[in-house]
């Protein structure tokens, strides 16, 4: 199952500095059982979104934990258009 990890970096000047420390350290990478696919970061430094891979909720609830002390995240189940495609293929047959 593929995530949509938003990100929004708190403008105070020293948790951001803190997320970045942390950030520079880890690499922002997620434990195992969740596999990265990429991330994008806002120009203006706002915040973002990771897409990750994972069969284990529980890997992706370990990662939201890695951060919320610095930045705000909220989590959404995706589907890509391959799989898009195929739910609609089977719910509207022509």
């Amino acid at each position: 199952m593929k995530f949509m990890v938003t990100f929004g970096i708190k403008p105070e000047t020293k948790t951001r500095d803190a997320a970045i420390e942390r950030f520079k350290k880890t690499g922002g990478m997620p434990p195992k059982g969740a596999k990265f696919v990429n991330r994008w970061t806002a120009a203006d430094f706002s915040g973002g979104f990771v897409v990750m891979e994972s069969d284990d909720s529980k890997a992706i609830t370990e990662f939201s934990l890695m951060w919320t002390d610095l930045i705000d995240i909220r989590v959404v189940p995706v589907v890509d258009d391959a799989e898009l495609n195929d739910v609609l293929g089977r719910k509207y047959k022509q």
